[in-house]
């Protein structure tokens, strides 16, 4: 008779039950049901701002469920420990609400692709403004002819404007929206006052892509300067076995046998 398996035991389903409770917590909802909630949400108060954490963040409802499970984790595992019960599921709150504020903190994937997209088309999406203008077209078609031609956020950001003149609302109002852009913010500043007074901004369109273009040649260069840094762990994890194995190990080897046979 071979060995009998060991049943799992209390610890091993209830880890297995918490785990799956975060993944479950931190998958994305349904872009439907997303928007159906950000829509009837009510106006958010400005205290608890560190709780409630980035607007993009994981939502705090589900953020709640992985913090109070590792919360429950960190507890159970304290009083196993040996600390004092009192002090054991005091520490509990204290992580899960570690882990909610940490969590909606955390600049999600998606946000950070977006905005590395961003600051790569602004540059071309602003000179092929400028040059529309220049060529003698209205800013709602250069707006046009931008969406039509660029593909990811830059034709988002844009098509809401667009979408906006369409449906009726004035030029300098639909532009306003992206005021707050963190890139398209200034040159849609200006073109909501060119909009206004009939003047075109081919001169200063220009100038903020000179500017986009400088941001974005920074950008680069940090990615260029941080992939050294994120190297390193690949490289060590690639040549600290091989230095390992034939190094070390030989060497301990050998001085092993030689005291084994003296």
């Amino acid at each position: 008779m071979g060995p009998e398996l060991a049943w799992p035991s209390s610890w091993a389903w209830v880890t297995a039950l918490l785990a799956g409770a975060c993944v479950l917590a931190l998958l994305p909802p349904p872009r439907d049901l997303g928007a159906l909630v950000a829509r009837d949400r009510p106006p958010r108060s400005r205290a608890g701002s560190w709780v409630r954490g980035r607007s993009d963040a994981v939502p705090l409802a589900r953020r709640v469920v992985p913090g109070t499970a590792l919360g429950l984790v960190a507890a159970l595992l304290a009083g196993r420990a040996g600390l004092a019960s009192g002090w054991a599921w005091s520490l509990g709150p204290v992580v899960a609400l570690a882990v909610v504020v940490l969590l909606g903190r955390v600049e999600p994937a998606a946000t950070r692709r977006r905005r590395q997209v961003l600051v790569l088309q602004t540059p071309q999406a602003l000179e092929l403004m400028a040059s529309c203008l220049a060529a003698g077209l209205p800013v709602r078609g250069a707006c046009r002819v931008v969406v039509d031609a660029f593909d990811g956020p830059v034709a988002e950001d844009l098509g809401r404007v667009r979408a906006a003149t369409d449906l009726g609302v004035a030029d300098a109002d639909a532009w306003l929206q992206l005021a707050d852009h963190a890139q398209l913010g200034p040159a849609a500043a200006d073109l909501a006052r060119s909009v206004e007074s009939g003047t075109l901004l081919v001169t200063t369109l220009r100038h903020h892509a000179v500017q986009a273009r400088g941001r974005r040649e920074a950008a680069l260069q940090v990615v260029a300067r941080s992939v050294g840094v994120r190297s390193v762990l690949p490289l060590m994890t690639c040549f600290i076995p091989a230095f390992l194995l034939l190094g070390v190990v030989p060497t301990v080897a050998s001085a092993l046998a030689r005291a084994l046979s003296w």
